[in-house]
């Protein structure tokens, strides 16, 4: 806001002013040229864009009087057109809502021009200079105006870089009517107002990243704080990457993406820091930044893991083959299977003692039922009767459906979760794996990937130092039968 000082409210009486005449000085004109075209209305803001906000002729020779000090931001048509519609609702709140005191004014506007001219110029009405300084202050009221508009549009934008608004008038008692009639109303207005501008549309926002190659930051802290699950923020980060394709720092996004998914989703991050390098080798710098210890420490338990992913990536950088490098980063903490060789001449050898063992047990059982004569007529119908056949009791119902596919370790797993309220300690459920002979990442990802058909999200995730189960989630796994 301008600065503030307190003055009378009262509106000031010119009637006994002395004048002192103003040199408008000379305007020049623009000489004939029969070789050109010449249209003397083009530049003119009204005219020029009086079919497409649909103005009406009043909008049009305000807007006509007005000129826009050309900037980067505004010479982008786009964002033109959102500054010039916020201004018109700007107007029209100020002509509906702040109603002058003295009622003899139309508008607020009104009251200040005649206030302006007054204190600084100290002009009569009836006067012809009172006339043409009138005009001249009431367009410089509406072009600041215009300025906080813009200001206004840009904050919207994520445009943290404003254009300077100080007021043409420096009398402390203009400055002081001037915030308390206008600028402290629209400054409310603005602020209320602002989602009736409309969103940057993809070709301006690869304009505005461009042009300010801090601004996806402010998009990237949204995504991160609406984060459910790797698959939608990997999404999300390829969308904000889309339209920074002209930023030179694109590269960062993903990079920073990669840091932060990886307390979340190890394999994600490894994808999404393949594809930091991928733009950092087309950049012209190339810096090949590092995770961080810390970071590092919780995407690889092991050595070999660590060593796996700097081989993977070596070749990437050898064959800039994207495709396979982000499959093999897929493949990373997939259990991997001793490969047992089998040796024929060994198999011979048991099958020739197990051919030599049935013969023997079958001389001894022979043997055995000559000498033991059997006595049918000990064993009568109703004994016969009483030998119980195993049956399927009901507490052996299947309790998971089916169709999960899940192992007897993933089944006691989750009924650990059920256990526990669905909430475990991460070092907790890490000592039931490891005394299963097992890794806590990829085992946790095996059991999401059976559930993610059935469930479309993730089932297990990570709160601070908790694993935690949705309820919700749980009771879709289960064989209601």
């Amino acid at each position: 806001m301008l600065n503030d000082n307190t003055i009378d409210d009262s509106i000031i009486d010119v009637s006994g002013n002395t004048e002192t005449p103003i040199n408008f000085g000379s305007i020049s004109s623009v000489p004939n040229e029969p070789t050109m075209t010449y249209d003397p209305g083009s530049w003119k803001i009204g005219q020029k864009y009086v079919r497409k906000l649909s103005l009406n002729e009043d909008q049009v020779k305000m807007l006509d009087k007005m000129s826009f000090s050309g900037n980067v931001f505004n010479e982008i048509e786009y964002c033109k057109i959102q500054i010039l519609k916020q201004f018109l609702r700007a107007v029209e709140y100020l002509y509906q809502y702040c109603i002058p005191i003295n009622k003899s004014y139309a508008t607020v506007i009104d009251e200040l021009s005649e206030i302006i001219v007054c204190l600084r110029y100290n002009y009569r009405k009836d006067s012809l200079n009172y006339s043409y300084t009138y005009d001249s202050v009431q367009t410089e009221i509406f072009n600041h105006i215009l300025k906080l508009c813009e200001n206004n549009v840009r904050e919207i934008y994520g445009i943290k870089r404003k254009i300077n608004v100080d007021f043409n008038y420096n009398h402390p008692d203009i400055l002081h009517q001037y915030n308390r009639k206008v600028v402290s109303k629209l400054e409310a207005f603005l602020a209320e107002n602002q989602h009736q501008v409309l969103d940057a549309d993809y070709k301006t926002n690869i304009i505005l990243n461009e042009n300010n190659t801090n601004r996806w930051k402010t998009k990237f802290d949204e995504i991160k704080e609406d984060y459910s699950n790797p698959l939608a923020f990997e999404r999300e980060i390829f969308r904000l990457t889309e339209v920074n394709s002209k930023n030179p720092s694109v590269d960062a996004i993903f990079f920073e993406a990669s840091k932060f998914v990886a307390g979340y989703d190890k394999t994600c991050a490894l994808r999404l820091y393949i594809h930091y390098l991928d733009k950092d080798l087309n950049s012209p710098k190339f810096d090949q930044r590092q995770l961080n210890k810390t970071v590092q420490k919780s995407l690889f338990s092991t050595k070999e893991q660590l060593s796996d992913f700097e081989k993977i990536l070596s070749e990437f950088m050898t064959d800039r083959d994207l495709e396979q490098a982000i499959e093999k980063a897929n493949m990373l903490y997939a259990p991997k299977r001793k490969r047992i060789t089998i040796d024929p001449e060994a198999i011979k050898s048991i099958q020739a003692l197990d051919s030599e063992t049935a013969d023997i047990l079958g001389q001894i059982l022979n043997e055995e039922d000559e000498d033991i004569p059997v006595k049918t007529e000990d064993i009568s119908y109703e004994q016969q009767e009483t030998i119980t056949i195993p049956q399927v009791q009901e507490n052996q119902t299947i309790k998971y459906l089916t169709e999960l596919s899940l192992s007897p370790i993933q089944k006691e797993i989750l009924d650990l979760f059920e256990k526990q309220s669905f909430n475990m300690l991460q070092t907790d459920l890490g000592d039931f794996i490891k005394a299963k002979g097992l890794f806590m990442g990829s085992t946790i990802d095996t059991i999401n990937e059976c559930c993610y058909e059935a469930l479309d999200d993730i089932l297990i995730e990570e709160e601070d130092d908790y694993f935690i189960i949705n309820t919700d989630y749980y009771k879709k796994l289960l064989n209601n039968d």
